[in-house]
C-alpha cells in the first residue's frame, strides 16, 4: 500500500548526509530526445486571417509534431458576434472541443481589423452593426482613403466601438475566461491583424490613451487567464516618454509579450544584429516574470522571400551575414527568452522541412532542466527527516512560470511517497552552466517498515496532471515518470 505524505518546510530538519552518497547523472543525460512537457512548447495557428487559413488535413500533423503544445485561434470578431448580442460561438467552440480532448490547449486572439475582403467577416472583421450604431471608421489602404470594397477600420478611441467591443469581451470572458485548457489571452483589439498598428491601414497614431483602454478593458474581463499583447502596441506609440508609460503598465500587470515580427522581410533589413527582434529591450525587462510568445513570419511568406535558405538577390543573402533562417530563428528564441514558439504555417509543411530544428527548438524554448547529482543517505532514519540534495540546471531560455512538485519514493518492504515543493521558480537560466541546489525533506513515519529500498524521484506539474520529463537516458527513467537513484536502507 503506497503512502502520500506532503512536506511542509516546518517539517524538515536538516539531517545532512555525512554517510551517504553521491549519484552523480550527467553520462546519463540525452539532450537529443523531445520532450513534450507542460507550459511550454510550439503552437498552431489554426485560422489565421480567415476561418480557411493553416487548417489540419490530417490530426496526425499535430498529435505526431514534436511538442505540440496548443492551438492559436485567431480570428475576427464579426465571426463572433454576427448581430449585437447574439453570438455564434460554434466556429471556436468546435476545435476546441476537438483539440483538447486530445490533451492540447489553446490561445486566442480576436481581431477588429483584417486586410482581406474575399469575406464579409475579414472586410468587416469589427462586425457591420457596429459601425451602423454609430462607431466611426472608415475604408483605407496603406495611408489613403479607399473605397467602400476596401477593408473597414475603426477610430479604435470612438466611444461607441469601445463600448460595443466591451461588451463582446466580456460576454467573450464569462464564456472562456480561466478554462484549464486556455493558454492565453492575446490581447488584439487594436490594429490591422491586432497587432497594434495601422501601417497597412490609415496609418493614423494614437495617443497612449486609447492603447491604455483597450488593455484596460482586458484586464477588467480576464482576471483568471493570462494576457500577452504584441510589442507593436509600444512601438507604435509615437512619444518616447509614452512607449515608456505603456511598457510599464504592461509590465505592472504581469502582461507578457509576443513579437510577430521575426523574420519579415522588412527586419531582415533593419534589425539584422537582433536576429529581427525589433525591440529586444522589452522582452529583457519581463520575461523573468512572465513567458513570452515567438511568432515566426508567414513560413511559406519566409521561403518564397528567399529567407530560410538565402538565395541571390533575398534580404537573408544581403543583411543576414551568412546565417541560414534556422539561425536566425534559434537567434531570435534567445533574444526573446520565449517559452512558446510558431512557424506560422502548415504543420506538415514545416515539420517536413525542419525536423532537428522542431526538437531542438522545442527543447530549448521555456525551461530545460538537466539534473546534475543527487546526495543522499546511505541509511535513512524512520520517524525522522531525511536530507536528499538534488543539483539542477535549466539550460532552456526562461524559467517555469508555475511550481512543481518534487515526488521521492521508496520501494521496498512497502511504498512510500514524499511531496513537496521542488524550487524550481527559481531555477534560472542565467548565468550559462549555472547549477540550484535543492535540499528535499523525506520524512518518514516512525512505523515504516526498516529494510532495503530503491529510491526514486520525478518532477509534477501538478495543475497540468502531468509529469515533467527530464533528458535523462531510457536506462535511468522508469515508466511510471520516476528516475532511479539507487538503493537505500531503512533503519529505526
Amino acid at each position: 500500500m503506497s503512502a502520500i505524505r506532503p512536506v511542509t518546510v516546518a517539517m524538515f530538519v536538516a539531517a545532512g548526509a555525512a554517510s551517504g552518497a553521491v549519484v552523480d547523472l550527467r553520462p546519463d543525460w540525452d539532450a537529443s530526445q523531445p520532450l513534450a512537457n507542460p507550459d511550454k512548447g510550439w503552437y498552431h495557428h489554426h485560422f489565421d486571417n480567415t476561418v480557411e487559413k493553416y487548417l489540419v488535413e490530417r490530426d496526425e500533423e499535430l498529435t505526431a509534431f514534436p511538442g505540440m503544445d496548443h492551438l492559436y485561434l485567431r480570428l475576427a470578431w464579426a465571426y463572433l458576434e454576427p448581430a449585437e448580442g447574439r453570438f455564434d460561438w460554434k466556429v471556436i467552440d468546435e476545435p476546441i472541443a476537438k483539440w483538447t480532448a486530445k490533451g492540447m490547449g489553446i490561445a486566442f486572439r480576436i481581431s477588429c481589423k483584417e486586410t482581406g475582403t474575399s469575406r464579409i467577416e475579414q472586410q468587416f472583421a469589427t462586425p457591420r452593426w457596429v459601425r451602423d450604431a454609430g462607431a466611426k471608421g472608415g475604408h483605407f489602404v496603406k495611408g489613403k482613403p479607399a473605397g467602400p470594397e476596401a477593408p473597414w477600420e475603426p477610430v479604435y478611441d470612438d466611444p461607441v466601438f469601445l463600448a460595443k467591443l466591451d461588451a463582446f469581451l466580456a460576454a467573450f470572458a464569462a464564456r472562456y475566461d480561466g478554462k484549464p485548457w486556455l493558454r492565453y489571452v492575446d490581447i488584439g483589439s487594436f490594429g490591422d491583424w491586432g497587432e497594434g498598428h495601422t501601417s497597412s491601414g490609415s496609418g493614423l497614431k494614437y495617443p497612449f490613451e486609447a492603447f491604455e483602454r483597450h488593455i484596460d478593458i482586458h484586464l477588467r474581463h480576464f482576471t483568471k487567464s493570462p494576457l500577452v499583447i504584441s510589442d507593436d502596441y509600444v512601438t507604435s506609440l509615437v512619444s518616447t516618454n509614452d512607449r515608456r508609460r505603456l511598457h510599464a503598465k504592461i509590465a505592472a500587470a504581469g502582461i507578457g509579450y509576443r513579437d510577430d515580427s521575426i523574420l519579415v522581410d522588412w527586419y531582415v533589413k533593419t534589425y539584422t544584429p537582433t536576429f529581427t527582434v525589433r525591440s529586444p529591450g522589452l522582452f529583457e525587462d519581463t520575461w523573468r516574470r512572465t513567458p513570452t510568445v515567438f511568432e515566426l513570419e508567414h513560413y511559406g511568406k519566409v521561403k518564397e522571400n528567399g529567407n530560410w535558405v538565402p538565395r541571390p538577390g533575398s534580404s537573408l543573402a544581403v543583411h543576414g551575414g551568412g546565417r541560414t533562417g534556422a539561425d536566425y530563428f534559434r537567434g531570435a528564441l534567445e533574444r526573446l527568452h520565449a517559452t512558446w514558439i510558431g512557424f506560422h504555417g502548415y504543420a506538415r509543411h514545416w515539420l517536413a522541412d525542419n525536423p532537428q530544428l522542431t526538437v531542438e527548438m522545442l527543447n530549448r524554448c521555456g525551461y530545460w532542466f538537466f539534473p546534475h547529482t543527487v546526495e543522499r543517505p546511505d541509511v535513512l532514519k524512520a520517524g525522522a527527516s531525511n536530507a536528499v540534495s538534488i543539483a539542477w540546471e535549466n539550460r532552456g531560455v526562461a524559467p517555469a512560470y508555475r511550481p512543481y512538485t518534487l515526488v521521492l519514493r521508496l520501494e521496498g518492504p512497502e511504498t512510500f511517497e514524499c511531496a513537496q515543493p521542488s524550487g524550481n521558480m527559481r531555477w534560472m537560466p542565467e548565468p550559462p552552466g549555472k547549477t540550484w541546489s535543492e535540499t528535499y525533506a523525506l520524512a518518514l513515519p516512525a512505523s515504516m517498515k526498516p529494510g532495503d529500498y530503491a529510491l526514486s524521484f520525478k518532477l509534477r506539474s501538478d495543475a497540468a496532471a502531468r509529469d515533467v520529463k527530464l533528458p535523462l537516458k531510457a536506462a535511468r527513467q522508469r515508466a511510471d515518470g520516476f528516475t532511479a537513484i539507487g538503493r537505500v536502507r531503512v533503519g529505526p
